[in-house]
């Protein structure tokens, strides 16, 4: 609990805020936690944020048995707030959100962290496109033929998550504001790509 997890995760996102000098709300923060699990089956299923927040509450009970790093984290989050009392607002807040429901893409953007957690591939496939300069499917082609037999859970990954930009965001512009390749065609190419590889050598 006090060293991975969701308490950890909740507390990064504290001090993320509290060191933004106001350019970041934690409730748009949690808004956007909330929204990142309740859209995974299986951190829903791991960890909801319901349960997340007894989590904290258990943390605030437990907080002088806490190794020394997650109570200054703690206090990093907290500020002039006692550290227990702070988790415990923090439970109470992402309560409020999660009852609050899944925010729209059109209330709330996806930025940041929670971008970087939704789309990992593609973001990682954004750093070999600036280094290799060549078309998405001929690199995305090129991984999987360099990770055969053992590339279907890359496959399943990349196609998956091109699907999903290619539904949440179902502009002609797909991801571009985020990726500068990753149009819709882009993503496309992609998914394409992975049944291409898929129908061809397994």
């Amino acid at each position: 609990m006090f060293s991975d997890g969701p308490v950890v995760r909740l507390l990064d996102l504290a001090v993320s805020v509290r060191e933004s000098a106001g350019r970041l709300s934690l409730d748009t923060e949690l808004g956007r936690y909330v929204r990142l699990v309740r859209g995974e089956a299986v951190a829903r299923w791991n960890c909801s944020p319901y349960a997340a927040a007894g989590a904290l509450d258990l943390a605030a009970d437990a907080l002088d048995d806490a190794p020394p790093a997650f109570r200054e984290k703690t206090a990093r989050a907290a500020g002039d707030t006692d550290p227990r009392q702070f988790l415990r607002a923090l439970a109470h807040s992402l309560r409020e959100q999660d009852r609050a429901g899944v925010a729209e893409f059109s209330e709330l953007p996806m930025e940041g962290w929670e971008f970087l957690r939704t789309f990992p591939l593609l973001f990682g496939l954004d750093a070999i496109l600036m280094d290799e300069a060549g078309p998405v499917d001929a690199t995305v082609r090129t991984l999987l033929d360099n990770e055969h037999p053992f590339c279907t859970e890359l496959a399943a990954g990349y196609a998956g998550e091109a699907q999903r930009a290619r539904v949440l965001f179902p502009g002609p512009e797909g991801l571009r504001a985020r990726l500068s390749w990753a149009t819709r065609d882009a993503l496309l190419a992609i998914t394409t790509t992975v049944d291409d590889h898929m129908q061809r050598e397994h």
